[in-house]
């Protein structure tokens, strides 16, 4: 009985946790590729998140392509 009620309980905190902290939602996203020297090219990417939380968080990626 106890085992059972264990499981019960970690499902219920993890399945408020998941309800609670909510997804990020995307407010801006900006993608930009520019030729380099060596004849290649490389391509910035920024996407921006607003938390459930009021926090933002801002996701950014470089990629260097040599063709």
């Amino acid at each position: 009985m106890k085992k059972a009620f264990a499981t019960l309980f970690a499902a219920a905190v993890i399945t408020s946790t998941v309800f609670t902290v909510g997804c990020s939602t995307e407010t801006s996203h900006e993608e930009k590729t520019s030729p380099t020297l060596t004849g290649g090219q490389k391509h910035e990417e920024t996407t921006t998140y607003k938390n459930p939380d009021g926090s933002t968080t801002i996701d950014h990626s470089k990629s260097v392509s040599h063709d």
